[in-house]
């Protein structure tokens, strides 16, 4: 077999498969129709074609011939990727793309091994021919760009069987061959762009919340929370309670009352939150009767007197008197007083 192989050597015809892209234009055109880039292009921004050694060693073995594809490293070549490659339709080279002498004797006798194990019986199989395959292997990067922003997408592949590679939007995740950017210049795949309906701008989806009551999509800090039902929604759909004068979403309304205010429940004093009250406000003190319930952001306390009821509101954190109102114990509405008035209408 040594002798064999390095007179095939000498002897070695070079090829490539026939049909394989053989320049960066052609790796280009296999690639660029894939991609759409709304406002934008896209470009090779580096691009490697590089010639990788296989070899075709044809034997005989009495009347039986065969063909044996073996690797660079020299192991046997899966026949799926002998077609993938083209590998099965040359075309003959006039001179090697690159030394290759001292692989393909070793290349020639790994082949011989392949083929003596396939025969398996008798003499040693005859190397007939021997002819070193040329095969592309491409390395590149290209680059999309829209306006000043750019993103790039590594590929790497056999020429022949290179395939767009997806894209994988690095604010979504989401594989895409289509790109655009937001209006603050956010490169992502489009599928995941929508506009503010509200502003009209051009965000990431994620941005984006649905208003509980209108269901636009708009950018989440435009939403409120209900200080009630904690439900988002813009602040021109949220109404104001009648009683508590906080603006919540309608549905925390009935009646014209929120569900805190429908649902205060008797309180001591000796409660935490009624201990902080006084504490900041000691003229509360003169009243009795208390009830409480909570929204996320405040206190809605109601009391009474002999002959007054008091509706008091305060801020959770910093105990300051939102919305003060009085009335009658034997009429129904309470009448708003002004902040400069609370101190005399808690004191009489």
């Amino acid at each position: 077999m040594g002798a064999a192989a390095l007179d095939s050597t000498r002897q070695m015809t070079h090829s490539a498969p026939a049909e394989q892209p053989s320049s960066v234009r052609q790796v280009a055109e296999r690639l660029f129709p894939a991609y759409t880039v709304d406002d934008g292009k896209a470009r090779l921004a580096g691009c490697l074609l590089e010639d990788r050694l296989f070899v075709l060693a044809e034997f005989r073995h009495g009347e039986e011939t065969g063909k044996v594809y073996v690797d660079s490293d020299a192991h046997q070549v899966d026949p799926d990727l002998v077609d993938a490659l083209g590998m099965t339709h040359l075309a003959e080279l006039e001179k090697p793309t690159q030394p290759f002498e001292p692989a393909v004797e070793r290349l020639i006798e790994a082949a011989g091994q392949i083929a003596a194990d396939r025969f398996s019986s008798g003499d040693p199989p005859e190397l007939v021919n021997a002819t070193a395959v040329w095969c592309k292997f491409v390395e590149g990067k290209l680059r999309f760009s829209v306006g000043e922003s750019s993103a790039d997408l590594a590929f790497s592949g056999w020429a022949r069987t290179l395939d767009p590679p997806p894209i994988v939007c690095p604010h979504t995740a989401a594989s895409t061959f289509h790109l655009a950017a937001t209006d603050d210049g956010r490169i992502a795949a489009a599928e995941q762009i929508e506009r503010c309906q509200q502003s009209g701008q051009r965000v990431l989806a994620d941005d984006l919340e649905t208003c509980s009551v209108s269901g636009r999509r708009v950018l989440a800090d435009l939403l409120h929370s209900c200080p009630v039902s904690d439900r988002r929604l813009l602040q021109e759909e949220m109404v104001e309670c009648r009683s508590c004068r906080q603006a919540v979403s309608p549905a925390a309304i009935q009646r014209g009352q929120c569900a805190a205010c429908r649902q205060v429940r008797p309180v001591s004093k000796d409660d935490p939150r009624m201990a902080r009250l006084l504490d900041e406000h000691p003229l509360l003190d003169r009243w009795g009767n208390w009830r409480i319930s909570e929204t996320a952001t405040c206190y809605v306390l109601t009391a009474a007197g002999w002959f007054k009821r008091l509706l008091a509101v305060a801020d959770k954190e910093s105990l300051e008197l939102r919305h003060l109102a009085v009335g009658s114990r034997l009429f129904g509405s309470l009448a708003t007083v002004e902040p400069s008035q609370y101190d005399y209408v808690l004191r009489h």
